[in-house]
């Protein structure tokens, strides 16, 4: 499982590959890796393939008037 960072600073674990976006990514003692999302463009990828991963739809809110 790998850890990514937005840049905002929240943190999500993904199985997702990080080559996939553009990432900064480091390991701790050779076991937990972190990639850090270096762009807008990265991080909106990364965040609709997370919602497709725990099954997420986007529905928008219907006006009151």
């Amino acid at each position: 499982m790998t850890r990514f960072v937005l840049r905002s600073g929240e943190v999500f674990e993904s199985e997702r590959d990080p080559s996939d976006f553009d990432t900064f990514c480091y390991e701790k003692d050779g076991q937990e890796q972190t990639c850090h999302l270096l762009s807008f463009q990265s991080e909106i990828s990364f965040l609709m393939m997370l919602g497709d991963d725990l099954n997420l739809s986007y529905e928008p809110l219907q006006s009151k008037t």
